[in-house]
């Protein structure tokens, strides 16, 4: 199936002896690409999903704030209904969860349009949102790891580094303020047409990788980053004194987001109501998959 499909049945097997054997017959099949599967090869992924050897894979688990007082007026009906929790309350993710801009991508998609010309219909909803309204957050992820700037624009952002409880969320965290049209909170950085946003993002490496994307100078300013993230130049971020576009980089576990006002949010390609709050944690080696 699809990415959405992928995810459903991983949170089904999450923590469990048993192994995933994925046939992507989806639009982006995100998961299958992260993962080295052959994709466009049907008897090469048949033979893998069969007789693969198994390899311990992260799980996301995405939740939004259920006490958000958003009114529904303020949550507009997607194309299609609100993605239910996985398990619980919590929402399982496999590839990457998007706030702002990506969401809309993933809202303004056509259906009718995905399925005659496929990954053209995303580039077509990415044109409709390149003016979506930019989003003033605080970031809060555990201290894992290192934190890395790599700007094409003004440097931006405050690190102090606190202790903070929220919805059970309490540990030394690294808190920062950002200003930024979609953040991206992945388990895997390749996306289709060769585009590799997150090089350092695996999808068995216990971490999520956190990209804070920023554009100036409406279209010369994603002009700018579809030069820096486009073969052959992927994730090749430009001076920052240059450049028009900007992706901050940050690494953990764990990952608190705070909106200034309510953004929509998509979970591996299925939507999400506007929020002002989310967390995603991640559960290493929690699925195993066939390689």
């Amino acid at each position: 199936g699809g990415d959405g499909t992928v995810r459903a049945v991983a949170a089904g097997l999450a923590g469990t002896s048993t192994e995933l054997g994925i046939l992507p017959l989806g639009t982006a099949n995100l998961a299958a690409r992260n993962l080295g599967l052959p994709v466009g090869d049907p008897e090469a992924l048949i033979t893998t999903a069969v007789t693969g050897t198994a390899h311990p894979v992260d799980l996301a688990w995405v939740s939004i704030d259920p006490d958000d007082p958003v009114s529904s007026k303020d949550r507009p009906a997607p194309t299609q209904s609100w993605a239910r929790p996985t398990l619980g309350s919590e929402h399982a993710c496999l590839v990457v969860t998007g706030i702002g801009f990506d969401a809309g991508l993933v809202a303004s998609t056509r259906p009718g349009l995905k399925a005659r010309i496929k990954w053209g219909a995303y580039a077509l909803a990415a044109f409709e949102n390149l003016w979506s309204p930019r989003l003033d957050m605080l970031l809060s992820l555990d201290e894992r790891s290192g934190q890395e700037d790599c700007p094409a624009g003004p440097r931006g952002g405050r690190r102090p580094s606190q202790v903070r409880r929220h919805h059970g969320v309490s540990r030394e965290r690294h808190l920062e303020r950002l200003t930024a049209r979609c953040l991206l909170i992945s388990n895997g950085g390749r996306l289709p047409a060769g585009i590799t946003l997150l090089p350092q993002a695996t999808m068995d490496d216990g971490l999520l990788d956190v990209a804070a994307i920023d554009t100036v100078g409406g279209l010369a300013g994603w002009t700018s980053l579809a030069r820096q993230v486009l073969p052959p130049f992927a994730a090749r971020y430009s001076d920052p004194r240059r450049a028009l576009g900007r992706v901050v980089l940050r690494r953990g576990r764990d990952v608190v987001v705070r909106l200034a006002r309510p953004a929509m949010v998509e979970v591996d390609g299925e939507l999400l109501p506007p929020t002002r709050w989310v967390r995603v944690r991640l559960e290493p080696g929690a699925v195993l998959v066939r390689r």
